[in-house]
């Protein structure tokens, strides 16, 4: 039972709070087929065709199943959450998900930072430069 839950801790180990819409945005994720871009892989190019600029997006998407896969089932989530170890590699995976679509779409799973974003070894993903073609 998520009430169960104590959301309010005195102690954080990660930069920002577990907060329930997390959760809820994971699990509804879990029972559905969710695709994420993967903004490392997304190619972009633009060309001019006569007159007019035209511009080209090719995104790989992710299904990022070691997350949802991973993830305990809605009955057996509360116990599989109070483990700390599962938590925190719970909490890890979620952050590089965010941190692929920050910039792009931040509509899910903002507030789930585990590094803070001024580590420059894991930072926030951004789309490319377009490259121009013809």
């Amino acid at each position: 039972n998520l009430n169960k839950i104590n959301w309010y801790q005195k102690v954080y180990p990660f930069c920002d709070l577990f907060l329930f819409h997390q959760i809820k945005e994971v699990l509804f994720r879990q029972l559905s087929v969710p695709y994420h871009v993967n903004m490392e892989k997304t190619l972009r190019w633009k060309y001019k065709a006569k007159d007019t600029n035209m511009y080209m997006d090719m995104l790989v998407l992710d299904e990022c199943r070691y997350l949802y896969d991973w993830m305990p089932s809605l009955d057996m989530f509360y116990s599989g959450m109070m483990d700390i170890e599962r938590q925190f590699s719970f909490r890890f995976i979620l952050d590089a998900v965010a941190k692929h679509r920050m910039v792009y779409n931040n509509e899910f799973f903002y507030g789930t930072a585990s590094v803070s974003k001024f580590e420059t070894d894991y930072v926030e993903k951004v789309l490319s430069v377009r490259k121009n073609i013809i």
